[in-house]
């Protein structure tokens, strides 16, 4: 019995383990970082996961023994996988092969402080910072290096490049980052030159700065330059631009590079992707990091960028941003996060291997499913293979259904198909406007040449009943029974007095003169034109088309736009009441506040029309849509100084000051508005701490 019950314990204890073994091997352990990706409004928000890390290297070996990296600054990665790590403390260049075996090293020798790597063909080109007390010690070694006898020999090495401009300035010639073209020509990054990177040839002539970034200066710097020009004796704020941090070139040419300063709300040009003529093709508003470090371009035609943090972003090759994950490690060693990322590079098989020099490890990371598929797909989308990528966007689309890139790419898709119908659903739900225009224009075509006959039998016959129902209903009156009605109730005194508000827009001043003299003309004919004006911003928002507005409704606040229209209109108002009863001006309050709103008239009238033409143009007529837009403002604003003029008696000159005055009283207003409600908000909250205190230790 006893055997029996062992052997039952026994059963239950190995199918308990067995099934443990499974369980760990089946569950995958979450990467400690977000993944975080652009939505169609320009929002960083959380996705799917899009690269896992897979290992932290710290050591290899070398002749049986352990050896580690100290304060690697750049790594390399060949065609074959072979591995060019930047060993700066050890002041060497460790060669490994695609399995992280250690194959030879070199340079401690002849290098002091190797701070950037590149290989072309059979060499290998490391800037070499040099001794920081020797201002004449940095240079560019070159090493050829025998693959098949894994043997690198020092091929020659550039000091300071010759060239006149080199010699003029007396150049500090720092080198930190390297790039080599296919013509040998270097690429070099030198600490602190503000003009760029330095343009080298193979003989180590000087040729050009390259790719400079642009400086900036506040609206006094311009000022003073305005008044002041080239006086050499008025002490201008010199205005330095940023120096380039890294570089990096592609397959294609083109030549990348990073820089370290100040963004605006995560926007600005801190990654730079330039042509050989210096024409950067990134937007200068696109979503970037102020710390990056280093950028590496992929044959998926994507770019990866890394921050000093150790946040991985991956742009599209029109700079737009696709995907960010990992970052700095705050406690814990945690695999996936950095202490101080210093450089990117990535293999063959698409993995990234990511430098952290202060940990001296290089970690990599592996992407997902949903990488893998986004990435292929994004190989057919830009070869211009939308319909054999249509599958790929659907299955990327299936891990995040508002992944817009995949909207877009299966929009070009049905545009090829011609089904413009659904290519337009999926353009404006990717926010793609000019695709949504191209695939408009088609839709509309189609419809205008299935339906010119019939719109055109419609309006010839619309034509035909109005003039025939004119001519006839002067003769025998039979639509009487309709106007006679209208006649007299526009007739009555209410609405007569609301109707004179639609005289300000071709006689403002008679306008004026009857709002001045007929008493039956009330204050509530403001209210009313008001409430229309409002109602008219409100139907924009709603019922503009897709292509000339960049409303977002589910995020719009019903509040905010009304204070938008409301609150500029009230303080108008208000201010300039208070200037003109300084000025001595005629008007009263009540004149003032209908005679603004009759100015407003033009919206009323002209708004609800463009609204309406707004969902029968493409981008290419959009001057059908903003020219009557400027022409209504304009309209307005000659009303509004009309208006003012004539309701105060004032001249042109008495206008134009008061004008002035009203927007400086405004500001005024705005102040006080401000200052008033954060007293209020202070009381408010310590009335509330006070009522708290009372109800919790009463």
């Amino acid at each position: 019995m006893k055997k029996k019950y062992r052997l039952i314990v026994d059963i239950l204890i190995i199918v308990m383990v067995v099934l443990t073994t499974f369980a760990s091997v089946n569950v995958n352990a979450s990467a400690p970082y977000t993944t975080r990706t652009v939505n169609r409004y320009g929002e960083v928000i959380e996705t799917q996961g899009a690269y896992d890390p897979i290992q932290n290297i710290q050591e290899f070996i070398k002749d049986g023994e352990v050896e580690t990296f100290k304060g690697p600054k750049d790594l390399f990665i060949d065609s074959e996988d072979y591995f060019y790590v930047c060993d700066t403390g050890n002041k060497r260049i460790v060669v490994l092969d695609k399995s992280w075996t250690y194959v030879t090293e070199f340079g401690s020798s002849d290098l002091i402080q190797p701070n950037g790597i590149f290989v072309r063909d059979e060499f290998v080109y490391v800037a070499d910072f040099g001794d920081a007390l020797d201002n004449s010690s940095g240079k560019i070694a070159i090493y050829n290096f025998d693959k098949e006898n894994k043997v690198a020999t020092l091929d020659r090495t550039y000091s300071r490049p010759s060239g006149a401009l080199m010699e003029v300035d007396d150049f500090l010639y720092r080198p930190m980052k390297i790039a080599v073209d296919k013509n040998y020509t270097m690429y070099i990054v030198s600490h602190g030159s503000s003009n760029g990177v330095l343009l080298v040839n193979s003989e180590n002539r000087f040729l050009n700065f390259f790719a400079p970034n642009s400086s900036t200066g506040t609206f006094i710097d311009l000022v003073k330059k305005y008044f002041y020009g080239e006086n050499e004796n008025v002490i201008l704020t010199k205005k330095i631009a940023p120096a380039p941090e890294n570089v990096m070139l592609d397959d294609s040419g083109y030549i990348y590079t990073v820089t370290q300063t100040i963004v605006q709300n995560g926007l600005g040009d801190t990654l730079k992707k330039v042509n050989i003529g210096g024409l950067n093709f990134y937007s200068n508003e696109m979503i970037v990091s102020s710390d990056f470090v280093d950028s590496w371009a992929s044959h998926h035609k994507t770019i990866y960028a890394l921050t000093a943090g150790g946040t991985i972003s991956e742009y599209d090759i029109e700079g737009n941003l696709l995907l960010s994950f990992a970052g700095r490690r705050k406690n814990d060693d945690q695999l996936g996060l950095f202490q101080s990322a210093s450089a990117i590079a990535v293999a063959s098989n698409d993995d990234l291997y990511v430098v952290d020099d202060t940990a001296g490890s290089i970690q990599v990371f592996r992407k997902t499913e949903f990488t893998f598929n986004v990435h292929n797909a994004l190989e057919l989308y830009i070869s211009g293979k939308y319909e054999e990528s249509k599958g790929l966007w659907e299955e990327v689309l299936r891990y995040n259904s508002m992944f817009d890139l995949a909207h877009k790419g299966i929009g070009m898709a049905y545009y090829l198909e011609r089904d413009y119908t659904k290519a337009m659903e999926k353009f404006e739900i990717a926010n793609a406007k000019e695709e949504y225009s191209e695939a408009f224009w088609e839709a509309r075509n189609i419809w205008i040449m299935q339906n010119i006959t019939k719109v055109a039998i419609v309006l010839v016959g619309l034509f035909v009943v109005v003039i025939v129902v004119s001519k006839t209903n002067k003769r025998y009156h039979y639509l009487e029974f309709v106007t006679g009605p209208i006649k007299r109730f526009s007739e009555r005194p209410k609405v007569k007095s609301i109707l004179v508000m639609f005289k300000f827009i071709r006689h403002p001043m008679d306008a004026v003169y009857y709002v001045r003299y007929d008493k039956r003309i009330k204050l509530y004919n403001a209210f009313i034109v008001l409430a229309l004006v409002v109602g008219i911003y409100l139907l924009s928002l709603v019922f503009t088309g897709f292509l000339f507005t960049d409303v977002v409704l589910e995020k719009t606040i019903l509040l905010k736009e009304l204070t938008k229209v409301i609150l500029p209109i009230v303080l108008f108002i208000v201010s300039n009441y208070l200037i003109s009863s300084l000025m001595s001006g005629e008007g009263s309050f009540k004149s003032i506040a209908i005679n603004t709103m009759g100015s407003l008239m033009p919206i009323v009238v002209v708004m609800p029309w463009i609204i309406l033409v707004s969902n029968a143009l493409t981008l290419n007529e959009g001057f059908l849509y903003y020219f009557p837009l400027v022409v209504m403002f304009m309209w307005t604003g000659v009303l509004l100084f009309v208006v003012i003029k004539e309701t105060h008696n004032f001249s042109v000159k008495k206008t134009i000051v008061n004008f002035l005055l009203t927007a400086l009283m405004m500001f005024v207003l705005i102040i006080a508005i401000i200052l008033l409600y954060l007293v209020f908000a202070q009381l408010f909250g310590f009335f509330v701490d006070m009522f708290k205190e009372v109800i919790f230790r009463g």
